[in-house]
């Protein structure tokens, strides 16, 4: 009998490894602005215009509580795909690898004081002699308040 095992996406945050599950992963690509909008979290940088579809971009960093993205070569957008939802982008410092895993390999988060929220986190896994952090994407954002801060504030003109 085989194990299921399921790949995940990691990426960097200030030299720390985190993960989201590759199937919800839509592109990675580089830092390009985006549109500002008023009334907002802070960690929420703007909108982007891909192909369309207005994506959040969320600055990861901030939303866990580790002070701003510093924008440099190696920044790309993570843009993921949230069921139910659309969308999402988050900026990471770098890319680093794919890893295939299985549920046995992943364990729940011990409970500790941490800068980052329990409820972001699905589990850790040790690969390689480190700690990977996988993160629950659904978590991340309210997509109902990105949607009304859009209905009050900008028509869709503007972008």
């Amino acid at each position: 009998m085989s194990i299921a095992t399921k790949e995940y996406l990691t990426f960097l945050l200030d030299q720390e490894e985190y993960g989201v599950d590759i199937l919800d992963v839509r592109e990675v690509r580089g830092w390009t602005d985006v549109r500002r909008i008023p009334n907002t979290e802070a960690y929420l940088l703007g909108v982007l215009d891909l192909r369309g579809e207005y994506v959040p971009i969320i600055d990861l960093k901030q939303r866990f509580g580790m002070g701003s993205a510093e924008l440099k070569a190696t920044t790309v957008v993570i843009v993921l795909h949230c069921a139910d939802h659309g969308s999402l982008g988050i900026i990471v410092d770098a890319v680093s690898e794919v890893y295939q895993l299985s549920q046995t390999e992943i364990k729940t988060t011990p409970q500790l004081g941490s800068n980052v929220e329990h409820r972001f986190i699905e589990g850790i896994a040790s690969v390689n002699n480190c700690h990977v952090v996988l993160i629950k994407i659904e978590q991340l954002f309210d997509f109902s308040v990105l949607h009304k801060v859009i209905e009050s504030n900008v028509s869709e003109e503007e972008f």
